[in-house]
């Protein structure tokens, strides 16, 4: 299901994609592989990436288009850039958002043979071990 190939493996998305973040992270990131990544996430879902141990930023959504994520990649520290610009990228989320982002990633630099995309159904009910209201979704 996932891409697994690459030590570096970043990670971007919205709410519909914590759970497959969370899962990815397993699967692909141990033991010797490293990860980061933004979530740009409504502000009743903010606390749930720490609630599941993810290791990623988190932003607050304003607006459909990325704007808070892709800021994000342009004020990153050139040296971690530097670093995670030869990684693996994974997007999943809202098809506007996910659209943008490609799109910031490709004026980056980042070829498209890196970048994968997941379509994924919206959650819509409780996860066993965290309550996920994603009523609306």
């Amino acid at each position: 299901m996932f891409f697994t190939e690459g030590k570096y493996h970043f990670f971007f998305g919205d709410e519909t994609g914590i759970l497959f973040f969370d899962e990815a992270r397993r699967e692909i990131c141990y033991p010797f592989k490293n990860y980061i990544g933004v979530l740009e996430l409504d502000e009743r879902y903010l606390h749930l990436p720490e609630q599941l141990g993810l290791l990623v930023d988190v932003v607050p959504r304003k607006g459909e288009n990325g704007e808070q994520a892709i800021h994000f990649l342009h004020i990153l520290e050139p040296e971690l850039w530097n670093l995670w610009k030869d990684g693996v990228f994974h997007l999943v989320g809202r098809r506007n958002l996910v659209y943008h982002f490609h799109q910031a990633l490709t004026k980056r630099g980042i070829p498209d043979e890196r970048i994968f995309t997941y379509s994924l159904t919206p959650v819509k009910g409780p996860h066993l071990a965290v309550k996920f209201p994603f009523s609306g979704l």
